[in-house]
């Protein structure tokens, strides 16, 4: 069975809850430690591949007034070499002034691949598949 065990569970849907939080705080050099330091990155089309060439993207990605990232639905399933494969649904909220109501700005799917890296998880691959 591919499914991996509870705290192997625990600890991926944790990393994708850092994941919202860090990128939500606009806290890019947390975000990037997130990821391995070979990683790839794919947003879309754009793509870009080390933990540096990630946070500078996606410094310029997020320009726009604070948002906020749902996800749920994350499935993990053990992959080969200690790794494994994510998928979870996102929903991206962001507030058009400081003072309006959050209004749904991003719908999608991220695909991932996953792994222990120096007693961390992070992301080995991470592609942010918008719908």
């Amino acid at each position: 069975m591919d499914v991996p065990e509870p705290t192997t569970v625990a600890g991926v849907q944790d990393l994708y809850a850092r994941y919202a939080h860090t990128i939500d705080r606009r806290d890019f050099a947390a975000f990037a430690e997130l990821f391995a330091e070979d990683a790839r990155f794919a947003l879309a089309d754009n793509e870009c591949e080390g933990r540096d060439n990630i946070r500078d993207f996606m410094i310029g990605v997020m320009k726009a007034p604070g948002g906020t990232h749902i996800i749920t639905n994350v499935s993990v399933r053990a992959a080969d070499g200690g790794r494994h494969t994510v998928v979870a649904d996102y929903l991206l909220t962001r507030r058009p002034e400081p003072d309006a109501p959050y209004g749904i700005v991003g719908v999608g799917v991220y695909e991932s691949v996953v792994a222990l890296d120096d007693g961390q998880w992070r992301f080995a691959e991470h592609r942010i598949m918008p719908r």
